[in-house]
């Protein structure tokens, strides 16, 4: 089993890894941390009666196995205790991206987060992650156009508090990695609000004349060994991907234009349920244990 604690458990993620971690059958949740609250943890997440009894306690890296640091504070004590507990796995969900920590984007680093990976793996801006997803089988195939990429992406305002300059940059990073001499500057990314308050969409138009059915195939092929990221024939809607950890793409031409739709529960697909995507293949388990959930359509 591996024993898990939460840091900043009074978090909207902390209650969403709550709801995951309970029913995993290969995690025991030892300690959820908060500074600021006390009493049962049922009280601050609901929906947990008769499943969670634990109460907010102090942290104590000495039981655990991962953290799931879901507060500054918490994140900050686990990066300084690393050196004393060496094999202890932070996920971290503030997204700070502290300089040398693994970038959590699974359907890029997968195959480095399963190799003896220790220290801190950062989940990424669901912003940015709903952007890349579409465009990194592109980046791959040394595909991503030179003219400008317009990405709009609509989403409750708990997202916009990640300016898009920041969104940009964290794109950056990946994409000039698969495609060395890509400019990031001609992407422009607009985004707008809905009421939808796990919703994040990404609509993404480019140049690209020829087939659509080619890259189509291009980013099946892409995501045909991962596990939550699927090409759909018709224009994915949110209540498609509510309560999942899965992004659905589609792709349709508009002349010589390219457009794609990414879609995902920014609470799951873009944070808790990535975070235990990561905690499953630090510790060489299937991708898919503990997050086989149900999609919310009503």
């Amino acid at each position: 089993m591996i024993d898990a604690g939460i840091t900043g458990g009074e978090h909207i993620y902390a209650g969403e890894l709550v709801r995951i971690l309970i029913n995993h059958p290969d995690v025991n949740l030892k300690w959820i941390a908060s500074d600021n609250k006390q009493g049962k943890v049922v009280d601050i997440h609901r929906g947990l009666d008769g499943e969670c009894d634990l109460e907010f306690s102090a942290p104590n890296l000495e039981e655990v196995d991962v953290v799931f640091a879901c507060d500054s504070r918490g994140l900050d004590m686990c990066n300084n205790a690393l050196e004393e507990f060496h094999e202890l796995r932070v996920i971290d969900l503030t997204r700070h991206q502290v300089q040398g920590c693994m970038y959590g984007l699974c359907e890029v680093n997968r195959k480095y987060m399963v190799h003896d990976c220790y220290g801190t793996v950062t989940v990424p801006c669901p912003l940015a992650m709903v952007s890349l997803l579409p465009l990194v089988p592109l980046a791959k195939a040394q595909l991503l156009p030179s003219s400008p990429i317009d990405i709009s992406i609509t989403c409750c305002e708990r997202w916009l508090t990640t300016g898009t300059p920041q969104v940009v940059k964290e794109m950056q990073s990946v994409l000039t990695t698969m495609q060395p001499g890509f400019n990031c500057q001609a992407i422009s990314l607009t985004t707008a609000s809905t009421s939808n308050p796990r919703e994040i969409k990404a609509y993404i138009t480019m140049h690209a004349p020829g087939n659509v059915q080619v890259i189509t195939k291009l980013c099946e092929d892409y995501y045909d060994d991962h596990n939550f990221t699927f090409v759909v024939n018709h224009e994915p809607d949110a209540s498609d991907v509510n309560n999942t950890n899965k992004c659905l793409l589609n792709l349709q031409s508009d002349g010589d234009n390219l457009k794609m739709t990414a879609v995902i529960d920014g609470l799951l697909k873009g944070t808790a349920g990535n975070a235990v995507h990561i905690m499953n293949l630090l510790f060489g388990l299937h991708e898919r244990v503990g997050l086989a959930l149900k999609a919310q359509v009503f």
